[in-house]
C-alpha cells in the first residue's frame, strides 16, 4: 500500500509537468506556423506585385474582359484549330521541374524578377518610346515631325503675292538607334514642298581620340555650317533659318552624301565633311564634290553667361549638270513661292567658295547672336559674289534657358519647366530678327531684307506653337517696273517633333 501510494503521488506530480511541456510544444509550433504563414504572405505579395505589373503593362482593349485563373483566355485559333505557343529548349544541364516537384515560391519569384531586370526598358520622355536593352547595348526609337503652317501676305504691289494658304512645311518619319557602345544609326524620310525625299541617313561611330570624343559618320548628313545652318528647322527660334543659313549654301543643299568627322571637347568642336551631291540627286552625271569644315568655341561658360564663337567654310567643284547654282530664297515664309529673292542666272558655274563667322551671347533667359556669310561662284568667264548677314535675339518670359548645345554649337529644344500638358503654363519665348541677303553682284539676281517678330509657345518639350510677323522688302531687277516691292506676312505654325 505504501509503494502504491508513493507511485500514485509521483504520477500526480508528473502530469502537470507533461501538460506544461505539451503546451510549450504547441505554442512553439503555433509560432513557427505563424512565421511561415507571414513569410509566405510576403512572398505572395511580392509575386502578385511583380505579376500584376506584367499584366498592367499590356492592358486589354476597351470592352475586352480580363482572363482569370477560373476562366483563362482561350488559346489563339488558326483555321479552327488550337495553336500551341512555341516551345524553347532549356539549356543543357538544366533540371526540368515536374508536377511532383513544382518550383518553389522563391524560385518563381526569382525567375520573374530576373525576367523584369533583363527585359527592355522603355522611356517616353522624348515623345515616342525609346526601347533600350537591359545591358544598354541596344536602343531603338521612332522619330517624326509634323509642321503645319497657315500664312497670309498683304501689302505687295504684285497681286499674286497677296495670298492666304495652308502648307505642310514638313511631314517626316524615321528611326534612330544604337548597336553596342560605339555604333549608331539614323534614317528619315520627309514630305515637304510637294516632294518626298530622304533626309538624314547615316551610320556613325563614336569613340575616343586624343583624349576627346570623336564621331565618324558615313551617309547623308546635315551640314555643319553656321549656328542656324547646322541646326534643324524644328530647333531654330523662328519658322525658318536665317538668310545666312538659307542662302550661303553649297549647291548640294543642307545635306550631302559622303563622310564626316567631328571631334568634341569641353566647350568646343571641330568638324570636317567630304560629300558628293544630295542623296536624292538623279544619277545622270558625275557628282560634284564639296569639302566643308566648321569649328566653334565657348570661351566663357559659367552658370549665368555663355559666349559662342564660330567659323566655317566650304569649297565645291560643281557637276556638269548643275543648272541652278543659287537658291531663290523665301523672304516672307516658305509657303509663298511667289515671294522670293531671285537667284538670277549664272551659266556653266564650275566652282564655288563660301565662309562665315558666328558670334553669340547667352545670359540666363536671354540670348543674342549674329552671323555673316559670303560665297563666290565661278565659271569660265568670271565670278559673282553673294553676301548675307543676320542679327537676332530672344527672351524666355517663363524662365527657361536658351536651348543651345555646347556640344557642337547648335540649337536644340528647351527643357520646359512647367509643361502645359501637365497643368503648367508651358514656355513662352519672344524673339526678333533682322536679316539681309544680297545676290545683286549678279545683274540678273536680287536682294532683300526682312524684320521678323516672333512668339514661341512650347506646350512641352516636343510640341510648339509659333507666330511670326515679317516686314519684308525685295528688289528683283528682272521684274521691270515692279522690281522693288514691300509688304507684310503673318504666319502661324503648329509643330510636333519627337
Amino acid at each position: 500500500m505504501y509503494r502504491g501510494a508513493m507511485l500514485a503521488m509521483g504520477l500526480c506530480a508528473a502530469m502537470p509537468v507533461a501538460a506544461q511541456s505539451r503546451e510549450d510544444d504547441v505554442a512553439r509550433l503555433t509560432r513557427l506556423v505563424e512565421q511561415q504563414q507571414a513569410q509566405i504572405a510576403r512572398l505572395e505579395a511580392r509575386l502578385a506585385a511583380v505579376e500584376g505589373q506584367k499584366v498592367a503593362a499590356t492592358p486589354a482593349p476597351l470592352g475586352q474582359p480580363l482572363a482569370s485563373e477560373a476562366h483563362p483566355a482561350p488559346p489563339p485559333q488558326v483555321a479552327g484549330q488550337t495553336v500551341s505557343p512555341p516551345r524553347l529548349p532549356f539549356p543543357l544541364g538544366q533540371a526540368l521541374p515536374s508536377d511532383a516537384h513544382p518550383p518553389s515560391l522563391d524560385a518563381r519569384l526569382a525567375r520573374i524578377e530576373k525576367a523584369q531586370k533583363d527585359g527592355v526598358h522603355v522611356d517616353w520622355s522624348k515623345g515616342t518610346p525609346e526601347f533600350t536593352s537591359a545591358d544598354g547595348k541596344f536602343s531603338f526609337r521612332p522619330r517624326g515631325r509634323a509642321l503645319i503652317d497657315l500664312g497670309t501676305t498683304m501689302g505687295s504691289d504684285i497681286a499674286t503675292r497677296n495670298m492666304t494658304t495652308t502648307q505642310a512645311r514638313s511631314l517626316r518619319l524615321g528611326f534612330e538607334g544604337s548597336v553596342g557602345q560605339h555604333l549608331s544609326y539614323l534614317l528619315e524620310g520627309d514630305f515637304a514642298d510637294n516632294e518626298i525625299a530622304i533626309k538624314s541617313a547615316y551610320l556613325a561611330w563614336t569613340t575616343g581620340f586624343m583624349g576627346q570624343q570623336a564621331e565618324f559618320a558615313l551617309g547623308n548628313r546635315l551640314n555643319d555650317r553656321g549656328l542656324d545652318g547646322s541646326s534643324g528647322t524644328i530647333s531654330v527660334p523662328f519658322l525658318e533659318r536665317n538668310f545666312v543659313g538659307q542662302g550661303i549654301i553649297p549647291v548640294r543643299g543642307f545635306f550631302g552624301l559622303g563622310a564626316a568627322a567631328r571631334i568634341y571637347g569641353d566647350g568646343w568642336h571641330v568638324g570636317v565633311q567630304v560629300s558628293g551631291d544630295d542623296i536624292n540627286n538623279p544619277g545622270t552625271a558625275n557628282d560634284g564634290l564639296t569639302i566643308g569644315a566648321r569649328a566653334h568655341w565657348n570661351p566663357v561658360k559659367t552658370a549665368d553667361w555663355l559666349l559662342h564663337l564660330g567659323v566655317w567654310g566650304f569649297h565645291e567643284d560643281l557637276a556638269t549638270d548643275v543648272t541652278r547654282p543659287t537658291r531663290a530664297i523665301a523672304v516672307g515664309g516658305f509657303f509663298n513661292d511667289n515671294l522670293r529673292i531671285s537667284a538670277g542666272t549664272f551659266a556653266n558655274a564650275r566652282s564655288g567658295d563660301g565662309y562665315g563667322f558666328e558670334l553669340g551671347a547667352f545670359h540666363r533667359s536671354l540670348w543674342a547672336y549674329g552671323e555673316y556669310g559670303t560665297r563666290t561662284l565661278r565659271n569660265a568667264t568670271g565670278s559673282t559674289d553673294q553676301n548675307a548677314w543676320a542679327v537676332q535675339g530672344g527672351w524666355f518670359l517663363t524662365g527657361e534657358t536658351p536651348p543651345y548645345l555646347t556640344r557642337g554649337g547648335v540649337w536644340s529644344r528647351p527643357r520646359v519647366l512647367r509643361p502645359f500638358t501637365s497643368g503648367g503654363s508651358g514656355a513662352v519665348e519672344l524673339a526678333t530678327r533682322y536679316e539681309e541677303l544680297d545676290y545683286s553682284d549678279n545683274p540678273t539676281a536680287g536682294r532683300g531684307t526682312a524684320l521678323t517678330l516672333g512668339v514661341n509657345w512650347y506646350l512641352n518639350n516636343f510640341v510648339r506653337l509659333q507666330l511670326n510677323a515679317i516686314d519684308w522688302s525685295v528688289a528683283n531687277p528682272v521684274a521691270g517696273r515692279l522690281a522693288k516691292d514691300h509688304g507684310q506676312t503673318l504666319i502661324g505654325r503648329a509643330q510636333i517633333a519627337f
